[in-house]
């Protein structure tokens, strides 16, 4: 068989496999690829419970002051010092609302409530020997205000407002806040040992302690992000900024008699200690769509 012929051969073999091949296949079924199968709508419309904890520091810009008055002296100054508290602590505790979302929208309310230990302390002295008292000059007396406070829960009622992406909701928040707040002071006197003998010690005022509790209503704005996990559940991390306005506690000072009747008739002795309140708030969160 001649090269030619080899070829023409061959070429009417494939001819013939492709047109029987063909037919094969028009005969086939023909199928088509599986469409994926579309997740469940993702929705944060509902209500939910859930549980929070982090941390918290105040900044409280507080004003301490003692003053002493009495018929014959008048009216004196003892200290007058401004500072700050920093109550530092954990918080925890938990929350309740309801969620409501429209297309990428997303609107909630939420009330949420902790416990917290948060505390700080600071002293305002007037050193003996260098304060002028009653308008004598250095006289050897000395004074000391002394404050703890401490905030023991905090609660806020907020809304909460954003956007969604693919199950993370980004927010801000703002609403109302109130707390509880505890404070001890204590206010002590010092005599100059060498001017003034024992029975005139600690000088014209005696040492005085009281403490305090008071429950006030302020406000709270923040923002957060909470994003889905599984079968309702969801995690958030959240910052809120409180303020509880001003909170201001009056301690009776006690008068030394041994000083006499310039000093006790009409004699009145008192410690202020007052404060902004101010709080912020870093915390995680869990909660349970249902």
């Amino acid at each position: 068989m001649t090269m030619t012929r080899f070829l023409q051969v061959g070429m009417a073999a494939a001819a013939a496999a492709a047109i029987t091949f063909g037919a094969q296949a028009a005969d086939m079924p023909v199928y088509k690829a599986a469409t994926p199968a579309v997740p469940p709508s993702l929705s944060w419309t509902g209500f939910y419970l859930g549980i929070n904890a982090g941390g918290s520091i105040g900044t409280d810009t507080t004003r301490q002051t003692a003053t002493f008055s009495s018929t014959a002296l008048g009216v004196n100054g003892l200290l007058d010092s401004s500072g700050r508290y920093n109550p530092t602590g954990w918080v925890a505790g938990g929350q309740i609302g309801f969620n409501w979302q429209a297309s990428a929208f997303v609107f909630g309310l939420e009330a949420d409530w902790q416990w917290s230990l948060q505390q700080d302390s600071r002293n305002s002295c007037t050193p003996a020997a260098t304060i002028a008292f009653f308008g004598a000059g250095a006289n050897g007396f000395g004074y000391c205000l002394s404050g703890e406070q401490k905030i023991t829960n905090i609660g806020t009622a907020r809304a909460r407002a954003g956007l969604d992406r693919n199950g993370t909701w980004w927010y801000v928040t703002g609403g109302l806040a109130w707390g509880t707040v505890k404070e001890n002071d204590s206010f002590a006197g010092s005599a100059n040992t060498t001017i003034f003998p024992a029975v005139l010690q600690p000088g014209p005022l005696l040492p005085g302690a009281a403490s305090f509790s008071t429950t006030r209503m302020g406000w709270t704005v923040g923002a957060g992000v909470e994003t889905m996990i599984a079968g309702g559940w969801s995690a958030k991390l959240e910052y809120l900024y409180v303020d509880l306005g001003s909170i201001s506690n009056t301690l009776p000072i006690p008068i030394n008699p041994a000083f006499g009747p310039a000093f006790t008739t009409g004699g009145v002795a008192i410690a202020t200690n007052t404060s902004r309140v101010t709080d912020n708030i870093l915390r995680f969160g869990l909660n349970y769509r249902f």
